[in-house]
């Protein structure tokens, strides 16, 4: 027997203040990225070959990320 009610949509589990600035979610992100890195690359020292390699990437992904954002945040700050 299927079924005729979809499952109703699950709450998200990570919300954000509706008037949270864009400069303060880009400095969070910026934060959260940083955080990331450190845990990628921690987690790569214990690992060997191919599964090092993965850490190592995933680490430099997020530090082209990280790089990304914080231009994206010095754009955001007035020029003097």
């Amino acid at each position: 027997m299927s079924k005729i009610v979809p499952d109703p949509p699950f709450p998200p589990l990570f919300v954000t203040h509706p008037d949270l600035s864009l400069e303060d979610a880009m400095a969070s992100i910026c934060t959260l990225l940083r955080c990331a890195a450190s845990t990628a690359t921690e987690s790569a020292q214990g690992l060997s070959h191919a599964h090092r390699d993965m850490a190592c990437a995933t680490a430099y992904l997020i530090d082209m990320a990280q790089t990304l954002s914080e231009r994206v945040l010095d754009c955001l700050q007035p020029r003097k």
